[in-house]
């Protein structure tokens, strides 16, 4: 009992502090949670860090971002990278007011994972939920689904920039209690990819010229060092990393989130401590241990780390793939035992793109490998609710075709079959229709004019062979819809996480019909 007593005033301790909402949650404690947003054009080293990263006890100044050394602008919400955490227990009313400090864009806030049920005005996005911000506005709103969510612009390349946070909901009687010991407000570690440029001059000169797609680096919390220095021929500082602290003998709950903008699954894996998954995207699952997973950009992993170890430090490893593999992007965290020195791990941090030994969750292009778990693998706590006959079913197949975008391409002075092989920009395409917003949201203005709107199993709107248009899928409330998602292969081994607003959905399949041809 004592012990008992012991061990929950130390986990209260170290969740308790920061904005008054950080709290443990109990029932009946549902409190309103205020927020203010401040969006502006910002700068890493920027005067706020003093003499960092030459002085390295200047990088922790207020307002100070460092990032991984290199300066670069970027934008940010309150002056930090990544943006601020709201963390707050379920039911509470979260309140955020946004006020757009850009010299010229607007924006929106996307809350990735709540389900905006009664508040669908907030969803935060842009010309189909709501009108941009372009002064300040306040989303309000309640967190109604637990677990590991974040926050994201949903406006042009801000999210790439450096707009985005965590969002945590917790709640007073968790289903998974019994697999930790520790849920610390701090242990949240949230991944991005990282360029040396703005993510508009990398856009453009991706669309626009002949520059490549990818990233730089990548930064755990906004923290990392500079793995592409020697590419660049740049001194590497010795920015601070991110640490998670232990003490050993307890378990840690830590939540994983990738925010990454480009096409970067990452490899996470931690030395000598295998992870215990018990949620995947804030849903709970049975939990499963593996040495190592792949997060895919917007998703999300809650894992279990038991502090079993010798006291010391260890590496806990970032190795990017896709598009993150030209540059070698990794990162490392340190997971640093109580009583063990403040230094770095012994053991080296180098890139890899092979998994660590032993069982993988998630892995890249792959469904039936050794060692190899997929999503569908993975047992959910909840029974599965399913109707075994659906209402309506879709097929969406995905691809990136070889055709005249007009976005990037003229027909009649340089179309696609015309230019160079290094000017060739293939286009993303959903059922060969190509995206355009609405002219107004049809959310809140739904008999506004809608001339670019098509429906599934219309014909679009063409211009020689690109196709472009609103594209809706109708059903009727209460139905039960299936979604075939197949990526039809043709450029490549591509591959997306697909994210549904408002909704869970259930993976019942998954696999693979040729080398590059996925259901």
């Amino acid at each position: 009992m004592i012990f008992s007593v012991i061990l929950w005033f130390l986990i209260v301790t170290t969740i308790a502090s920061g904005h008054e909402c950080e709290r443990p949650c109990t029932q009946g404690d549902v409190r309103t949670c205020m927020y203010e947003f401040h969006l502006q054009e910002y700068h890493t080293l920027g005067r706020a860090c003093y003499s960092c990263p030459q002085e390295l006890s200047d990088c922790a100044r207020p307002e100070c971002i460092a990032a991984d050394g290199v300066s670069r602008p970027l934008l940010a919400v309150n002056r930090q990278l990544p943006g601020p955490a709201i963390q707050v227990c379920e039911g509470d009313r979260i309140v955020v007011d946004v006020y757009n400090g850009q010299l010229s864009d607007t924006e929106t806030i996307h809350w990735h994972g709540q389900h905006m049920r009664d508040h669908q005005y907030y969803d935060g996005v842009p010309f189909v939920t709501q009108c941009p911000i372009l002064g300040a506005f306040r989303y309000d709103f309640i967190a109604a689904n637990p677990g590991t969510t974040f926050w994201h612009s949903h406006s042009g390349l801000h999210r790439a920039e450096g707009v985005f946070g965590a969002l945590v909901v917790r709640q007073a009687e968790d289903v998974q209690a019994e697999t930790y010991d520790v849920d610390a407000f701090e242990n949240v570690l949230v991944l991005q990819d990282w360029l040396h440029t703005t993510a508009f001059d990398k856009f453009m000169g991706r669309h626009q010229s002949t520059l490549d797609d990818y990233a730089t680096t990548l930064l755990i919390n906004g923290k990392g060092r500079n793995t592409a220095a020697e590419i660049e021929g740049l001194e590497v500082f010795a920015v601070p990393r991110e640490t998670v602290a232990v003490t050993p003998g307890l378990k840690y709950r830590l939540r994983l989130i990738n925010a990454a903008a480009l096409n970067c699954p990452v490899i996470v894996s931690v030395d000598r401590h295998p992870m215990t998954v018990i949620a995947t995207d804030s849903h709970n699952n049975i939990p499963i241990t593996v040495e190592s997973l792949v997060i895919y950009s917007g998703e999300r992993f809650d894992i279990v780390i038991e502090a079993n170890q010798p006291i010391g430090n260890y590496w806990i490893r970032f190795n990017g793939l896709v598009d993150c593999e030209q540059n070698f992007c990794h990162q490392g965290a340190i997971l640093r035992y109580e009583g063990a020195a403040i230094e770095e791990p012994k053991e080296p941090l180098e890139y890899s793109s092979e998994y660590p030994p032993g069982t993988v969750l998630n892995p890249l292009n792959s469904v039936d490998g050794e060692n190899e778990l997929t999503l569908v693998d993975v047992d959910s706590f909840a029974p599965n609710s399913l109707p075994a006959n659906v209402d309506k079913q879709f097929y969406l197949g995905f691809d990136f075709n070889r055709i005249n975008n007009t976005l990037l391409y003229n027909s009649e002075f340089y179309p696609y079959d015309q230019v160079s092989e290094e000017w060739k920009i293939n286009t993303p395409q959903m059922n060969d229709i190509s995206f355009i917003f609405p002219d107004s949201p049809p959310l809140s203005q739904p008999e506004a004019p809608m001339p670019n709107l098509c429906k599934y199993g219309e014909t679009p709107s063409c211009e020689g062979d690109y196709c472009s248009c609103t594209y809706v899928l109708e059903v009727a409330l209460g139905e039960t819809v299936e979604f075939v998602l197949v990526d039809q292969g043709n450029i490549g081994d591509e591959n997306h996480p697909f994210h549904l607003h408002g909704y869970s959905f259930g993976v019942v399949a998954m696999g693979k019909l040729g080398r590059f041809v996925w259901d």
